[in-house]
């Protein structure tokens, strides 16, 4: 993953899934202060990386995988796209993306997840 010059790495290499159709595509998650990026195992059938800019994402909730289990996040981009993510923290998880949505976090103030 190459960064821009004002970019850096929050937080890297969080297992999560991502739902595309019906596969539950298994990968990890780097958030940095710019933005989101889902990067699939090679041994998925859908291996195409997903990249959502900060400032493009105008929510992010959480949500029952199945209806039951309290594990997923959903991202919802300005464009009207839905990211739907099985995480574990997700409330950490959820936090620390809103702080740098929404506040633009330095690097010294990330105490969480």
């Amino acid at each position: 993953m190459e960064l821009s010059p004002s970019e850096y790495v929050v937080k890297e290499r969080i297992p999560a899934n991502l739902f595309r159709s019906v596969e539950a595509v298994g990968g990890r998650l780097t958030i940095t202060n710019e933005r989101l990026l889902f990067t699939p195992h090679m041994i998925n059938i859908q291996t195409e990386s997903v990249e959502i800019n900060m400032a493009d994402i105008v929510g992010v909730e959480k949500r029952n995988t199945m209806g039951l289990v309290p594990n997923g996040i959903k991202i919802t981009n300005r464009y009207g796209s839905e990211f739907k993510f099985v995480v574990y923290k997700r409330a950490q998880l959820i936090e620390l993306i809103n702080q740098y949505r929404v506040y633009g976090m330095s690097p010294d103030s990330n105490r969480i997840y």
